[in-house]
């Protein structure tokens, strides 16, 4: 989405200076047949500024997916930390490393965006109010036939929930916003299999080299908390 960013550069021993960082809560509101559930997930986005061997900007993120249990009997939606199943480009790129400034979404809920990078990130960090948001400005959504078992990941259609998650279940609200509430834990207690496929992707092979759901998501799109390496 437009959320992350920043191009990535990876460099060898990079010679850092200014840092900033923000964190957004995504809230996700759906109509079931037992009433309306809600969840929210909060993570955090660290921006670093570098001038060796290269001048560009690195990002961490820090948090994990937002899993919300729509009740019993009722497959979960969740919605990742990226957008790897249908990798958009221009003003459609969204929750990807690759978006530059210009794509942020937050920038453009708080108003126009500064035209210095890192002071832009600075001034999102401290607006605060929830806005509304539509389903084509979210993450990949998934859900799972069987929750127990990562190969049977499903792709949620963000305008058709009901295709995937059952009859009567429908949006009710989806808002983002910047804030400075902690960053969402205790989705490996919803998703106990995660750090197994910390290496690998979700249908248990080491590489992405099938067209298939399971081979295209890993544990990195659900968690991305630093507790998948240290429990693997």
């Amino acid at each position: 989405m437009k959320l992350a960013v920043v191009v990535v550069m990876t460099f060898a021993l990079p010679s850092c200076g200014r840092t900033e960082n923000y964190r957004y809560k995504l809230t996700l509101a759906v109509n079931t047949p037992t009433g309306v559930k809600r969840g929210s997930s909060v993570v955090e986005v660290l921006f670093r500024s570098v001038s060796f061997p290269d001048r560009g900007v690195m990002q961490e993120l820090r948090g994990e997916a937002l899993y919300l249990d729509l009740g019993p009997g009722a497959r979960p939606l969740i919605a990742l930390l990226t957008s790897r199943l249908h990798p958009r480009y221009g003003k459609a790129m969204r929750w990807t490393p690759d978006a530059g400034p210009s794509d942020n979404l937050l920038a453009q809920l708080y108003g126009p965006p500064l035209p210095d990078f890192m002071a832009n990130i600075s001034r999102i960090a401290d607006m605060r109010g929830p806005h509304k948001i539509t389903p084509d400005d979210l993450p990949d959504l998934v859900t799972f036939a069987d929750i127990s078992d990562p190969n049977t990941v499903i792709e949620v259609d963000p305008n058709n929930l009901q295709a995937t998650l059952g009859p009567d279940v429908s949006w009710n609200e989806i808002t983002l916003e910047s804030t400075d509430e902690p960053i969402t834990t205790g989705i490996l207690t919803k998703l106990p299999w995660l750090p197994a496929h910390y290496r690998g992707m979700l249908d248990g092979r080491r590489y992405h080299d099938k067209n298939t759901v399971a081979n295209t998501l890993s544990a990195a799109d659900f968690d991305q908390s630093g507790d998948l390496e240290r429990t693997k």
